[in-house]
């Protein structure tokens, strides 16, 4: 039973992805390597951090009237996209130029749902929303830059 899923699951992604696909390819998607494992590690640190700062920060922030210049306002908004990124990034397993697509493609989602959300129920339209989704992406962009030219990569298992 386990084996004919599996062999489903491999005809699957056989017919639905290309060697052209816009965010990653076939090879690059079957494949673990170190960058993958690094995609992770971040993916798990910015989301303890900004679960941090949604639940000890932004209260102690609001509780002593603290100006801390929007940052407890948006803390969501920049930790979640570099959580979104790297996740992304983690799955797809993304070469080079298509990884920089993906990148782009997140923030550039989040920054138009912020400005739809007034249209939306219960959407609330934030500009620190927008400033933190911004300086989240370009945090995200320079740590993997950072990723891509200080660490080798180096294939740990490749699926068949």
């Amino acid at each position: 039973m386990i084996k004919l899923l599996v062999i489903e699951l491999q005809v699957q992604i056989d017919t639905t992805m290309t060697n052209n696909n816009f965010f990653t390819d076939k090879t690059a998607f079957r494949t673990i390597d170190i960058y993958r494992v690094v995609y992770v590690i971040i993916v798990v640190i910015a989301f303890v951090f900004t679960e941090a700062g949604r639940y000890i920060y932004r209260p102690y922030i609001y509780e002593n009237h603290i100006n801390d210049f929007g940052v407890a306002d948006s803390i969501g908004n920049s930790g979640g996209i570099i959580v979104q990124i790297f996740l992304m990034l983690a799955v797809l397993n993304s070469p080079r130029k298509k990884a920089l697509r993906v990148i782009a493609f997140i923030m550039i989602g989040y920054t138009f749902y912020e400005f739809i959300q007034p249209y939306l129920p219960k959407g609330t339209f934030d500009w620190y929303d927008v400033y933190g989704t911004l300086v989240g992406g370009v945090i995200s962009l320079i740590l993997y830059l950072i990723i891509t030219r200080f660490i080798k990569n180096k294939e740990l298992f490749k699926f068949k």
